[in-house]
Parts: structure tokens; sequence; C-alpha cells
């Protein structure tokens, strides 16, 4: 028996526009602000809080993926210190429980393509009282942050990012991994507690993306823009995992952003970095799967957002039958371009150059389902407000011949929709 009961359809509006109306609430929004030909076909808007799975240990988890069909039914996030309770240093400025998992009352699916809103209330949820079309927001121009950021800083100036690159470096030379994600946090406040849908809305427009999502709680709001897919596994028991390694900036200049794909496309140190967590991951989903059935579908395609150019490779394989969808995700998690590899010296080192805690960031944001399916994606470009505080961050995999300033320009190119929605500029960064 399914968990929802579906309502009168309602009339099309785009899901920025029809969110809109519930965005003073707690809410969780996961829109595909950018179709690709592998993801996009839904956004999904769930209303109503019922209840909420919150802490610090895997052993919750397991609950959210045993209801009866396919539809996502838990909203949320696993955080990056899951993995490891080792991957422990300074905590970071806004403080959020390593997981949160939400089941709402009320679910409003977006398909893209056909054009049609389905509405489904959960069977033991009191129905509120439904949308009106007079509530929709029919137009909703993109909203920069309308509150003045007071002060920013980072866990690493210029000179101390690069300094650590360079004994990332050494550490690859010297044969003690092969690749590591450093990364940058920054945070700050505004004058004022702005309002964070505005800020969403701004970012969505600046920075489109196939797995953007909203998701508030009080005073706490996560905003995420993130191109990349962690793991999927539909009814079928199907997983899918879409690892990036590779960016480039892009250019406003159409011959100069050809030129740029051209670099990226041929650029020995790039593709290296795509392959080595490609075995990675592919050594990952192994230990869950069908034996002989992990494939790489596809390896170092060049996708192009607004902002960055991305290598993005796709790797499939059949569920072990046995093994939970939570089994699955917990084998491959974190990410491996998040961290390295080998995975567990990768992120050991990571985490005492960065001491500071990433938080969610490096984690997965998501819904989990019925019938063994989820479907998470890597939590990048993600900002984090609480009231009037926010952080976010960004990096990036270094490997043998990777050089400091590129990669402190790459943390900078991967900040740019954040710095846009929040109306600051690349110097504002450089200048720290």
């Amino acid at each position: 028996m399914s968990l929802w009961v579906a309502q009168t359809p309602l009339p099309w509006a785009e899901p920025l526009a029809f969110a809109a109306a519930f965005a003073s609430s707690d809410v969780a929004l996961l829109y595909s602000g950018l179709q690709e030909h592998y993801s996009g076909g839904f956004s999904y808007l769930f209303t109503h809080p019922i209840e909420t799975i919150a802490g610090d240990d895997w052993a919750e988890l397991p609950a959210l993926d045993k209801t009866s069909n396919g539809m996502p039914q838990w909203v949320g996030y696993l955080g990056y210190g899951m993995r490891d309770a080792g991957l422990r240093g300074t905590a970071s400025p806004i403080t959020l429980p390593d997981f949160s998992w939400t089941r709402y009352a009320q679910l409003y699916r977006f398909d893209h393509t056909k054009k049609i809103i389905t509405h489904y209330v959960a069977r033991d949820a009191i129905v509120p009282a439904p949308v009106g079309e007079t509530n929709l927001v029919e137009t909703l121009a993109p909203r920069t942050n309308q509150s003045t950021i007071r002060g920013l800083t980072s866990n690493f100036t210029r000179a101390a990012y690069e300094s650590v690159v360079a004994e990332t470096i050494a550490q690859i030379h010297a044969g003690n991994f092969y690749q590591a994600n450093i990364t940058r946090k920054f945070y700050g406040t505004f004058e004022t507690k702005p309002a964070s849908w505005n800020i969403f809305v701004a970012l969505c427009a600046a920075s489109p993306a196939p797995y953007s999502a909203y998701i508030r709680h009080g005073s706490q709001a996560i905003l995420s823009s993130s191109p990349e897919c962690f793991l999927s596994i539909d009814a079928h028991g199907e997983m899918t995992t879409r690892p990036i390694k590779g960016s480039a900036r892009r250019s406003d200049d159409e011959v100069r952003d050809i030129a740029i794909r051209e670099t990226l496309k041929t650029s020995h140190k790039n593709h290296a970095e795509n392959l080595m967590i490609v075995d990675l991951m592919r050594n990952d989903l192994s230990r869950v799967s069908v034996p002989q059935t992990v494939t790489v579908v596809e390896q170092s395609a060049l996708y192009s957002y607004r902002t960055i150019h991305h290598l993005i490779s796709t790797i499939r394989a059949q569920k072990l039958p046995q093994l939970s969808a939570y089994e699955a995700v917990r084998a491959c998690f974190p990410a491996g371009s998040m961290t390295g590899a080998p995975k567990i010296a990768a992120m050991r080192w990571c985490t005492a150059k960065e001491n500071v805690e990433r938080g969610i960031y490096s984690g997965a944001i998501g819904w989990f389902g019925g019938g063994n399916t989820c479907d998470l994606s890597v939590v990048i470009r993600t900002l984090i407000l609480d009231g009037n505080h926010f952080e976010f961050q960004v990096g990036g995999g270094i490997v043998a011949d990777s050089t400091p300033e590129d990669e402190w320009l790459e943390t900078i190119t991967k900040a740019r929709g954040i710095l846009a929605a929040l109306g600051l500029t690349d110097d504002d960064l450089a200048r720290l």
C-alpha cells in the first residue's frame, strides 16, 4: 500500500514560482533547475513536516527505505563526518546534526516534460487546505541578497591554501595517496537576517543545476545548486553515480570559451583526476553489486554549466538484491570526488590540514523512498544559512601535477554562483 494518496491534479506552474507560496515555512524543494539527458525530469516540493530524525549515528537510518513504494518519503542530508568519527577538527561556525531526514504531509511532484503537477498527501497526515491558484506566484524575478554582508573570512588565506596544496603534492610524490580534495570554508554574517528563499532563487539563476535543493528548518536553511549525482538507485536496483573531476572556468567570450573547453578535454591532469575517482567509485560499488555488473558508461565527458566546465563520468551497477538502499549508500559514502584516493588516507590528511569540520559539505542531499530507492546529490555549490550567519565551502582534487596557484584559482571559480547570489565578487574572495 502506498504511503501517498494522490489528490486532484493542479495547473502547471514552474517549481520556483509555485514553491514561493510556501517559502516562509519549513519546506524542502528538490529542484531540477537544469535538464540533462540523464536527469531533470522531475522536481519535488515537500511541505508540512510530520517528523524529523536527526543525529550523528548511522544506526537510525535503515528505516528510511522500508516504505512500500518507490516515491520519495524521507528528505534530508548526510553530513561528511558520518563516514569516520576521526574526521573532527574545529567545529564549523554553523553547527548542524551529522544527518537530518524529514517526512512531510504533502508532496507536489512537477513533471517537467508533461507539465503536470501531481499533489499527494500522506495517509497518516491531517490534510491541510490546498493551495489555490490565486496564491501562486506567476513570475519570480531573481533577486540577490537584500541584507548587507558585514564580514567574510575563511579558514585559509591564499598563501596558507597554496602552502597546503604544495604539502599535499609532496605527500602524493611520497606515495602516501594519489589524490586529495583540499577544501576552503568561507563564512560571515549579514547585517540583518536575510530572506533565504530570495537567495536561493538568485542562486538558481546564477548557477542552474540538475540537483538544486532548498531545505528550511526554522532559522536554518540549506541552499544547494549541485551538478553532481552521488548515488541514485531505482526500483529495479540499478545504481548510478556520476563523479565530477576536472574543471575549468567559463569565459564570457565565446571564442575563448571554446578554447577553454578544448583545453579541458585534452588535459592529462584533469583526465587523471577523473580516472582515479572513477576507479575508486567502481571499487565502492563493487562491494554492494552483483558480480561483473559495474560498468563505466561514460568516461570524462565534458559538460558545461553557467559558470564552469566539468568532466563527468557515469558508472552503473546492479545492487545485490539482499541489500537495502541504505546499505549501498553507506558503503559508498562519502563521494570519492570529495575525498581523494585511497579514500581513508586522503580523508584523514584533508581533515588534518583543513582543521575546520566540513559539516554537511561533501556529504549528500536528496531522498530515500520505498522499494529500496534513493536519489542523492553531492553537497557542493551549497550555502548554509543560520539566522544572520552563513557559510559555504569549495575545493578541488590535488594530483601529482597540480600547481598551488591553479588550485587556488579553482576555488574561486567554483564559488562564482554563490558569490553572485550573495552579491559578492571574485575579488571579495581573492582579498582573503
